[in-house]
């Protein structure tokens, strides 16, 4: 799924430091958004590494648990999978949708069809995935109907 969090993170920050910062009127104003670039930075940052370090933590608690209870191994926690392993296997995956969308003509007519409905349906799922990502979320008490500019 591209951008990615972070590739989109990163054109933010771009953007305020090369086409809004320098066009900004005053010293104060561009300290601002200099903070507000800080943000980002920090946003990415945590973006970038909160998976890695929750499954590092909750495995170190696992066998910290587990020995204050005596117990020996506790086995161990699931490996964490990065979003960008998830991407990449979902580039694989869709990859494999367009070659099995290219082949549905060769086949007859009544399997064709049940194909095509159920890749209808996949792309409606993935759709409305995709629409929760481009949802606005709002912060604080300010009203819904409140203009965002």
């Amino acid at each position: 799924m591209r951008p990615t969090t972070l590739e989109l993170l990163e054109e933010l920050d771009h953007v305020l430091e090369t086409q809004i910062v320098p066009l900004l009127p005053d010293e104060h104003v561009k300290a601002r958004m200099n903070v507000a670039s800080q943000i980002i930075r920090a946003v990415h940052n945590r973006v970038r590494l909160q998976g890695e370090v929750l499954a590092a933590d909750n495995a170190d608690l696992v066998a910290l648990l587990a020995r204050l209870a005596g117990q020996s191994d506790p086995g161990g926690e699931p490996a964490y999978v990065s979003v960008d392993s998830l991407a990449e296997r979902n580039d694989v995956l869709k990859a494999a949708l367009v070659a099995a969308i290219d082949g549905l003509d060769a086949l007859p007519e009544a399997e064709r069809s049940r194909g095509d409905d159920a890749i209808n349906a996949y792309l409606r799922r993935q759709l409305d995935r995709e629409l929760e990502l481009t949802a606005l979320p709002v912060f604080g008490d300010a009203p819904a109907d409140l203009p965002l500019v």
